[in-house]
């Protein structure tokens, strides 16, 4: 029988490999943007060496910085609101159909993580246009009069958001659901209890811990998403993805840039404390 102290050094024994990838690749990089974010600027120059909070300033006194990031984190909790909602039903739809049925859907989630993000911003290009195929459908079923267009609007950034971190919420709570006893559903059955019942007081409270988990991870995803709300959105929806890399390579302003990137890495941080704080005791569940 092995010690604990035993077992503890195993397991950062098992860990070290990983743990130091990520020192390496993120860790040591975080350090210099850190460091990078204090730094000067002058024109024609991408930074001078110094030590300044000038770029903290204007994070929360540049009007157009705080209106990026509004956008951002707006946009990031409509589409993550959404895609918890969508990835829940699915999960519960998949968790409650036989076998057979379970593998169809399984492969239909993950089709979009098959695919990559710029094929599948070309593939909305052919359906959100006002010749596209959506506007085409809803004019022949006579839904609509006249065609409409979607394309480069927040809606259509929005839903772009929504199907690339879809499978992965869809993922999260689908192991959660596996982890349910489906014999307190026959239990709850036999009592009477009917389906609206059974979910507010035996699905719903044994599945948010799921829910908190999805919410994080799209959040995460969307409050970094870059290409999908450029490609797919307006003009004017600026991001910080996009501001970060207009800083970078269009304005020259490398320590603005670090600044900014610190900024929505301390921010997707406090989400992930804020989401583990609200979790529940942690338990088992199937994987």
């Amino acid at each position: 029988m092995s010690r604990p102290g035993e077992s503890r050094l195993s397991a950062w024994l098992v860990m070290a490999p990983a743990l130091c990838l990520s020192i390496a690749g993120f860790g040591i990089p975080a350090l210099y943007m850190a460091r990078m974010s204090f730094n000067e600027h002058e024109p024609q120059t991408a930074f001078v060496p110094g030590f300044t909070f000038e770029n903290y300033h204007r994070l929360v006194s540049d009007p157009l910085i705080l209106t990026v990031i509004w956008n951002t984190a707006r946009l990031a909790l409509l589409a993550s609101v959404a895609t918890v909602a969508l990835a829940y039903a699915f999960a519960l739809l998949v968790w409650l159909r036989p076998g057979r049925w379970r593998v169809i859907f399984v492969g239909l989630a993950l089709l979009p993580m098959l695919v990559s993000e710029i094929a599948t911003i070309f593939g909305w290009w052919t359906i959100l246009p006002r010749n596209g195929v959506l506007s085409y459908t809803l004019v022949s079923s006579g839904l609509v009069q006249d065609k409409i267009s979607l394309i480069y609007t927040e809606s259509a950034a929005l839903v772009g958001l929504v199907y690339v971190t879809l499978p992965y919420c869809f993922f999260i709570l689908l192991s959660i659901f596996d982890g349910l006893d489906r014999r307190t559903l026959e239990a709850a059955s036999d009592l009477g209890a009917p389906p609206w019942i059974t979910f507010a007081e035996i699905i719903a409270p044994q599945t948010r811990i799921g829910l908190l988990a999805a919410f994080s991870q799209a959040f995460i995803w969307t409050m970094g998403a870059y290409a999908t709300p450029l490609a797919l959105g307006p003009d004017t929806l600026w991001t910080l993805g996009y501001f970060i890399q207009d800083q970078m390579l269009s304005k020259h302003h490398w320590p603005m840039a670090a600044a900014l990137s610190m900024a929505l890495t301390l921010g997707v941080s406090a989400m992930i404390l804020l989401v583990r704080w609200l979790q529940p005791e942690q338990r088992s569940f199937h994987v």
